[in-house]
């Protein structure tokens, strides 16, 4: 390289020296120096031609610039794509199908869950006491007469022989004659009178025979127990409350005055041992058992509920207000079909209506369980 920038430098300076030097006159020269200047511009006439004739080499190169593939080369390229190209295409042929792609949406997120309150499918209970139906008092009875054997002269005499008739006085001592006076009952239709108007729903009625009553006795149970219903029906609760203490003075172990007196002051933690308690001397009393159902209902606890509502449907099957307590308890058991029956029984039980229930409410409930079969 630096041989070629050395002959550029000197061809530059011999042609400054001819175009400078055009005016000069030549002079001869020695022979000698003649032949070595000769022998010098061959010398830089030659090296000035390889210089120029390498740069145009280098020159040529460097703009060619490409690749330049000879003609089997390029054929064979060409030939390897077009096939690369067709037996993708062929593949592509001969793959299955796709599946349509499904697009699967997310659910939305579940809502919250919110426990609505379940009204209940029976009717409500009726769990106050209905008066009694007045009880009839039975005499007491006869003290018996001790026997006396005493000499007969009828049969001593003999049989064809007729009897003289007697007559037999027995004077009062003193001149005084004895007579008893039998007075009729006047209570007991009192009572019933009373009851019947109840039963009808006419409480006016009822509560001026109740009062009456108590007028001529005032420790008639009945009586005290009927004034109490009534009171209950009218809401007037502390007038009922003390009904029932007036009961309780009278017999402290009254099986419907304690009842009734657990419905207003129940007692988590008593009620239940005192009514068992007072089962256990009672275990007869339809009340009782009424009462101790009516404290499980209270809790939710309708299976203690539904077997004490039985016993005292049990032991008063025509009280109509036991017998829809049981359809109710058996209605939240989930026993459609008995629970249908003794509504069944209960409305037609109740034939005045004033047992505390709603006829139509249990009829419409009848009729849902009846046309659910």
């Amino acid at each position: 390289m630096s041989l070629l920038l050395d002959a550029l430098k000197k061809s530059g300076d011999k042609k400054q020296e001819g175009t400078g030097l055009s005016n000069l006159t030549l002079e001869d020269m020695p022979p000698s120096r003649t032949a070595s200047a000769s022998n010098n511009a061959s010398s830089n006439t030659s090296s000035r031609t390889a210089g120029e004739a390498m740069f145009a080499a280098k020159k040529k190169k460097t703009s060619s610039g490409g690749w330049k593939l000879g003609l089997v080369p390029t054929t064979l390229l060409i030939a390897v794509v077009f096939g690369s190209a067709y037996g993708y295409y062929v593949w592509l042929q001969i793959q299955p199908p796709a599946q349509p792609r499904v697009v699967q949406r997310t659910a939305p997120p579940p809502a919250p869950y919110v426990i609505a309150p379940i009204a209940p499918a029976a009717p409500a209970l009726v769990p106050f006491i209905p008066p009694q139906p007045p009880q009839e008092k039975v005499a007491p009875a006869q003290p018996v007469q001790p026997m006396v054997t005493a000499r007969n002269e009828d049969f001593d005499a003999p049989r064809n022989k007729p009897k003289a008739a007697r007559t037999y006085s027995t004077p009062a001592p003193g001149g005084i004659t004895v007579q008893r006076k039998v007075e009729a009952d006047t209570v007991t239709p009192a009572l019933l009178d009373a009851y019947q108007a109840y039963q009808h729903g006419d409480y006016t009625t009822a509560t001026q025979g109740y009062r009456e009553v108590l007028g001529k006795d005032p420790h008639n149970r009945d009586a005290l127990l009927g004034l109490a219903a009534i009171a209950q029906q009218r809401g007037e609760d502390e007038t009922a409350q003390r009904y029932y203490r007036q009961l309780l003075v009278l017999d402290p172990r009254d099986p419907i005055a304690e009842a009734a007196l657990t419905n207003y002051s129940p007692d988590a933690g008593n009620t239940e041992s005192r009514l068992k308690m007072l089962l256990a001397d009672q275990p007869r009393s339809a009340t009782l058992h009424f009462a101790l159902a009516n404290y499980y209902a209270g809790i939710s606890s309708w299976g203690d509920a539904q077997q004490y509502y039985f016993n005292a449907h049990t032991l008063e099957p025509a009280n109509p207000q036991f017998t829809f307590n049981l359809a109710v308890s058996l209605d939240h058991l989930g026993q459609r079909k008995l629970a249908a029956q003794y509504y069944q029984q209960a409305l037609q039980l109740d034939t005045s209506g004033n047992s505390g229930f709603d006829h139509a409410q249990a009829q419409n409930r009848l009729n849902e369980l009846t046309s659910a079969k």
